[in-house]
């Protein structure tokens, strides 16, 4: 029997506080045709008892609705994250409103975004990528560590000293007013920075001498830089001229994914950023007008969570390629 065809199990926390629903996601998820990926699935249908139960299980996925009686979603994620830091984040869910589903990204950075009803193979197709991104993650970060157990570390210019940000905005002075913001710090900044290391003990913080902030008025013109130019992040406003944001971002994830990307806007709509976020895995989005402060902490963030990703890619594929990393 070739092992390889066996479909590989992974742990799925499912919570929701209708016992309908965790019903019918149970049966979507062991209803024939399973592909390569079947689940060891516990569902909850209050927030607080999933939890408890996190404290004792890990899982791979949490797919968990919004609205819920106790906690909602967001402070069900915000708390899981603390227990389970490694879990993906997927919200199912049919009655989350704009400003939290925000909040989800930006605080919980959830994967996915499903919408009640939702299609079967959407369903599928997504925990499926969920498990397969945290498994390759964990995977990558496992070799890293052996390879530094070798004492081999990251070779010199494996990853740019300076990171290449691209800020996609029609009004060219805004597209200036967002570099100056991440290009300049003030005394304020420092205020602000200081206050979450006292509350959380660490923050991102940006170091304005190893960031080249490049600007784009239109998205054919930021695509055409992607050619040349490999980014650490990008900057998109939603409302653009032949094409959205959201479109945008998609298109430059394809030429360059692993680019970190921020939507902005004061127009966007749920439908928009969701997309935004199914297809081009946003990591934050920022309201016009924006802050300061936080536009800054977005996308220090971004760029701390893509720098570590590509540091233990790097370390891995090495680490492989002189075969230390077995596991007996």
């Amino acid at each position: 029997m070739d092992m390889d065809s066996s479909p590989q199990k992974h742990r799925l926390l499912v919570v929701d506080d209708e016992p309908g629903i965790v019903n019918a996601v149970r049966r979507e998820l062991t209803t024939p045709p399973l592909g390569h990926h079947s689940y060891e699935i516990e569902t909850f249908t209050d927030p607080l008892a999933a939890l408890e139960r996190a404290k004792e299980q890990a899982f791979d996925v949490v797919l968990s609705d919004y609205r819920m009686p106790g906690m909602n979603g967001l402070d069900f994620l915000k708390a899981l994250a603390k227990e389970q830091p490694d879990c993906m984040r997927v919200v199912l869910s049919g009655q989350t409103d704009l400003d939290s589903l925000i909040r989800m990204i930006n605080e919980t950075h959830i994967y996915r975004f499903i919408p009640k009803p939702w299609s079967a193979y959407f369903l599928k197709s997504t925990l499926a990528q969920a498990a397969q991104f945290r498994q390759a993650s964990l995977e990558n970060r496992r070799l890293a560590r052996t390879l530094r157990e070798h004492g081999i570390e990251l070779p010199p210019g494996a990853v740019n000293a300076v990171d290449q940000i691209l800020v996609v905005d029609d009004d060219a002075n805004v597209g200036n007013a967002i570099a100056r913001v991440l290009t300049q710090r003030s005394r304020l900044d420092d205020v602000f920075h200081e206050a979450l290391v006292e509350a959380h003990g660490h923050a991102p913080d940006l170091n304005p001498g190893s960031l080249n902030v490049h600007v784009a008025t239109t998205p054919l013109q930021a695509l055409k830089m992607a050619d040349d130019i490999v980014f650490s992040c990008v900057l998109a406003d939603y409302r653009m001229p032949g094409m959205d944001g959201a479109q945008f971002l998609a298109a430059f994830a394809e030429k360059q994914p692993d680019c970190a990307a921020i939507l902005l806007s004061g127009a966007a709509n749920m439908e928009a950023i969701v997309l935004a976020l199914d297809l081009a895995h946003i990591h934050a989005f920022i309201a016009k007008p924006w802050v300061d402060f936080e536009l800054r902490v977005a996308v220090a963030q971004a760029l701390t969570r893509r720098r570590l990703q590509l540091e233990n890619r790097i370390l891995a594929q090495i680490c492989r390629a002189r075969d230390l990393g077995a596991v007996d």
